[in-house]
């Protein structure tokens, strides 16, 4: 008897295919809630050793937030991103190709949501510099996380332009780019 139900089980699991995302389109990203943790920014490096001073708890709270949002989303929504693009130029940037556009539709969304996320946060980084009204982030790498979410803007837009997966690659490119600094610093280890 128990053979039998072993063997249909295996039969059902080897016959029936892994759960798909409808038309092949990448998952909606769950809605991100940050929550409190004793991480606290790396003011060791310089020149963030001289303005650890200037970074105020909001600041901290900010990039704690982005931090923990990027350990738990950003490599998922990355992966998202060149998949569409991959789809995308295997189509010949075909956007009326099946399933090209459901896609789009779906990354660009998980771009929007992504964003709508780090936004206020990314922008609470920033200070501005007296007299000559520059701004910097005093907080180690707030700056790069601003630029990720930037490029999150215009990935997000590009793909509602339907614009060619060449073109959409500069802003790909640099998101990745800023996503690396990111991780390879260490910036949110621990957030």
């Amino acid at each position: 008897m128990f053979r039998v139900i072993g063997a249909v089980l295996l039969a059902v699991l080897v016959l029936v295919p892994p759960a798909r995302a409808e038309d092949g389109a990448a998952p909606t990203l769950p809605v991100f809630t940050p929550h409190e943790s004793a991480w606290q920014p790396d003011d060791t490096v310089f020149p963030y050793n001289l303005w650890r001073v200037r970074v105020t708890p909001e600041q901290v709270v900010a990039m704690r937030d982005a931090c923990q949002w990027f350990n738990a989303q950003y490599d998922e929504l990355m992966g998202q991103v060149f998949a569409l693009e991959n789809l995308l130029a295997d189509h010949h940037d075909d956007w009326s190709a099946p399933g090209v556009a459901r896609a789009g539709d779906v990354v660009a969304a998980n771009l929007d949501q992504s964003a709508a996320f780090l936004d206020p946060r990314v922008h609470t980084l920033f200070i501005v510099n007296y007299p000559d009204q520059s701004e910097y982030s005093p907080v180690f790498h707030g700056d790069s996380m601003y630029r990720l979410w930037f490029q999150f803007t215009r990935i997000a837009d590009a793909i509602r332009q339907r614009i060619p997966s060449g073109q959409i690659y500069a802003n790909v490119a640099t998101a990745n780019v800023y996503g690396t600094v990111i991780r390879d610093a260490g910036v949110c280890a621990g957030a």
